[in-house]
């Protein structure tokens, strides 16, 4: 049994969902050590506490900040600086965390904290995140608007870390490798279980229309939704009073798998990980890129490319835009049906080939008293 020391950034669930997969696949044989921060801590906690397999602790992160309901990466900028004021004592905290659990790998989400204690303490580390799509991927077929943003962003990725020992890239699509990247590892995306047996579910003969929108939502969104007939259950504001044909639910992994599992169709913000979960369930998606959202917005147009959903924008949404996407419903599966999104087996294989074999077999379970026992301390919380 090794120990394995994983971290992630994001702010949303999708990372944390991806290192759950993980988690899922290679307990009880190792042992999890897992760094998160705000929302991907409280899920991956509530998710593990009590699990003498996996000790969840928290670690700062980065966050988009957003003005006027869109990201505004000035703001970003300077809000990071507090962070990388206090970087060097973050990295020294998690020097102290290794020396003591002595982990025989450790692997990031493109969290910047992990890779630079590993190097400090000369332990391998590795990469499976989705964010280096960029680095990996060819620009010849993107719209000529989306390539300078690529260059740009695929140029500052290194500034998060380098030297990984290996490296692989999540995607629900793929674009051509870059030149000179043909050997890394493009895998599918990491379903959980919860996914995994979904697809199990009974499908209605007419289900509901299924949205995920974080934060805010214009005017247009609800009036298509309204004017669509269909009952519409939406996540990600909270639970409101129902508006006609739209039901507004609480956060509930469980009741939104099965929402996800049941519906027609998914309405949504362009994540990666729930992209590749709707087209694993064979579930047509209505992409919406978050204003100001690069990544988002390049996820939108990969939905379009693999012809499994169509991508729009909150300005350009209309009833007739969702009827007619409605109407195409048949075809889209036509197209789910013959894509192989799962990356698991993938993933597994590319973290067991980087394990010292050598490595952790003297390892135990982490006792009860001491699981959460390394919480970040004050100085460097988020």
């Amino acid at each position: 049994m090794a120990t394995l020391i994983y971290s992630m950034c994001g702010e949303g669930r999708g990372h944390a969902t991806r290192v759950q997969t993980v988690v899922e696949m290679l307990v009880p044989q190792h042992r999890f050590i897992l760094l998160a921060a705000r929302d991907a801590y409280e899920y991956l906690y509530d998710c593990y506490q009590g699990n003498p397999m996996v000790s969840v602790r928290r670690l700062p992160g980065l966050f988009f900040a957003y003005r006027n309901h869109k990201v505004d990466y000035t703001r970003s900028a300077i809000n990071a600086a507090p962070y990388l004021a206090k970087l060097n004592a973050m990295v020294r905290y998690v020097v102290g965390m290794m020396e003591r659990e002595e982990p025989a790998l450790a692997i990031t989400d493109f969290e910047p904290i992990l890779p630079r204690a590993a190097r400090k303490v000369g332990i391998p580390w590795i990469s499976l995140d989705h964010q280096h799509f960029l680095s990996v991927s060819s620009f010849q077929s993107m719209p000529v608007s989306f390539r300078w943003r690529g260059w740009f962003l695929r140029s500052t990725i290194p500034l998060f870390y380098s030297g990984q020992v290996g490296e692989a890239v999540s995607s629900f699509f793929h674009l051509p490798p870059r030149p000179g990247t043909e050997a890394i590892p493009r895998i599918g995306v990491l379903l959980r279980n919860g996914i995994i047996n979904a697809g199990s579910y009974p499908r209605p003969s007419q289900g509901h229309i299924l949205v995920y929108i974080r934060r805010h939502a214009p005017d247009s969104l609800w009036h298509a939704l309204q004017a669509s007939g269909r009952s519409a259950i939406v996540y990600g504001l909270g639970e409101k009073p129902m508006q006609g044909n739209i039901e507004f639910r609480a956060v509930s992994d469980q009741g939104f798998v099965r929402d996800l599992a049941t519906c027609d169709c998914l309405v949504s913000t362009a994540g990666n990980q729930l992209v590749g979960e709707a087209f694993y369930l064979q579930k047509p998606v209505l992409a919406i890129p978050e204003p100001g959202n690069f990544e988002q917005q390049l996820n939108a147009w990969l939905v379009a490319q693999s012809r499994g959903g169509w991508s729009t924008t909150f300005s350009q949404l209309t009833p007739h835009l969702l009827q007619q996407f409605l109407f195409a419903l048949p075809s889209l599966r036509a197209v789910l049906a013959t894509l192989d999104v799962a990356g698991n087996a993938a993933a597994k294989a590319f973290i067991e080939d980087h394990l010292p074999l050598h490595a952790g077999i003297e390892q135990q379970p982490f006792e009860s008293t001491s699981l959460w026992g390394y919480a970040s301390p004050r100085a460097i919380a988020s």
